[in-house]
């Protein structure tokens, strides 16, 4: 049997069950069901199976729990496998320690900018509107924020003043590079003085345990840029950029896809035409921030970054209350599906259109979470130790050439993602079919031994009405 008749044969029967236990009419295998395909992939069949079987509600609760639980558990994970890369990047090299001309009183490594910001980050002010729902811990002055993006920011306003980040790693930047043989609008970068006798390793350790990768909200955040293109809209990114980060969001599908345990071979990375035409779609649709929803007609559906905003402050203004936070989730998401429904006439393609919402959050969410992987607060790291290790030219072309270069790490990332998200989902599907086989197991008695009452109440002549009466208690 394929998958395709294994994953129908799954919703038949729960379909079948649920048709003996409410009396409701079996489910309609159609293309409303996008997992019944002959994929491998796991994410969005559970995403189908739990909607099916309990609805909005349940997958709001799987969302939550991804953000509140799992997000910890995932920064710790992509932390432990980013220090292994790291290390297999060093091994590499002849001698582990830092380069004379990297230390504190050499003339430091230069990286431009362009060659550690994949998605143009650092061209928005964290103090706008869309830099709020992009940046973390926006402080005054912005060097001194636990937020590496954001300290970022600040060394770049402020040029050629020499800034370190927690005593690891300082940094300068020049946008006229010419009088330091360094190239323009770039970063001068060198080991504190405190890592001047460290190895290479210790100093990629301890910066990688200085970051803070993941922030709850801006995991949010940026499900909604990449669904609806939110936030991308409103800082007005180019169509170039947003096709670029749409070939991202391509490979990163295939290799969650994947069922092997190695990563996706090379021809990966080349794109189809159907597969350049979509994101050219998904560009054009991120630019405009608006998507059509498939319903009786296409209906435009947005999430309008006020939206993002009101969910972000409640979000932050919850601190480090879990239940506070989970309540802003909730709130915020439960607020977004109805602004993305707004449009829809019919009251039944509303409640459709809802759950499909919230579907696509959970099957978006590894996407967000790898792309804020490849945001300069990671980036800027393998580009420094690639330049120090293979020499001052070697670089990244763009994001896919990144994951295309460390396939194993982002394979391992994405996995660690995926386990948590089936874990989840798993478990919601698991109680509620127990649940429904309960049903149906008494549903099942019930009928028994109705019938069997029936029988006997014939055989000494209770009249057929009274039989028919209690026989209509079954439907």
């Amino acid at each position: 049997m394929n998958v395709i008749s294994k994953k129908k044969e799954v919703f038949g029967k729960i379909g079948a069950v649920k048709t003996l236990t409410e009396g409701l009419p079996k489910l309609k295998l159609s293309s409303s069901f996008a997992s019944i395909n002959n994929s491998g992939d796991v994410i969005s069949f559970l995403t189908d199976l739990v909607k099916t079987l309990v609805g909005f509600e349940a997958l709001v609760s799987s969302v939550i729990d991804t953000i509140t639980h799992s997000l910890p558990r995932i920064e710790k994970e992509v932390k432990k496998a980013l220090k292994v890369e790291l290390k297999n990047i060093v091994s590499c090299g002849v001698n582990p320690s830092l380069p004379s001309w990297m230390k504190s009183t050499g003339p430091g490594i230069n990286i431009q900018v362009k060659k550690i910001d994949f998605a143009d980050i650092l061209r928005t002010d964290p103090n706008s509107v869309a830099g709020q729902l992009i940046y973390n811990d926006i402080t005054t002055p912005l060097v001194n924020s636990t937020d590496f993006n954001t300290f970022l920011y600040g060394v770049i306003q402020d040029e050629g003043i020499e800034y370190s980040w927690k005593n690891i790693i300082t940094f300068k930047f020049v946008a006229n590079g010419a009088p330091f043989g360094f190239s323009n609008n770039s970063l001068i970068i060198k080991a504190d003085q405190a890592y001047d006798n460290k190895t290479l390793t210790d100093l990629n350790n301890d910066f990688i345990d200085s970051l803070i990768l993941f922030n709850s909200d801006n995991v949010v955040n940026k499900v909604m840029d990449i669904i609806y293109g939110t936030v991308s809209s409103t800082i007005g990114k180019s169509f170039k950029q947003l096709e670029s980060e749409a070939q991202i969001n391509t490979i990163i599908d295939k290799m969650v896809a994947n069922n092997d345990k190695n990563p996706i071979p090379d021809s990966a990375f080349s794109f189809t035409k159907e597969e350049t035409y979509k994101q050219q779609a998904e560009a054009l649709a991120r630019k405009k921030g608006s998507i059509n929803l498939k319903t009786t007609n296409d209906i435009p559906s947005s999430v309008p970054i006020s939206q993002l905003t009101d969910f972000t402050q409640q979000f932050k203004s919850a601190g480090g209350n879990v239940i506070q936070q989970k309540d802003a989730i909730k709130n915020g998401l439960t607020n977004m599906a109805n602004a993305s429904a707004l449009n829809v006439p019919n009251p039944i393609d509303v409640v459709s259109s809802k759950l499909n919402f919230i579907q696509q959050i959970i099957v978006t969410l590894i996407k967000s979470i790898v792309n804020i992987v490849l945001s300069p607060k990671v980036i800027l790291t393998f580009v420094l130790n690639y330049k120090i290790v293979y020499g001052p030219q070697a670089t990244f072309t763009n994001g896919v050439d990144f994951i295309k270069k460390n396939k194993n790490l982002m394979n391992r990332i994405m996995k660690v993602i995926a386990e948590e998200l089936i874990k989840i989902l798993l478990a919601i599907a698991l109680k509620e079919i127990a649940v429904l086989v309960s049903k149906a197991m008494a549903k099942k008695q019930k009928e028994k031994v109705t019938l069997k009452l029936a029988q006997l109440q014939s055989l000494i002549g209770v009249p057929t009405n009274i039989i028919q009466q209690l026989l209509g208690n079954l439907i």
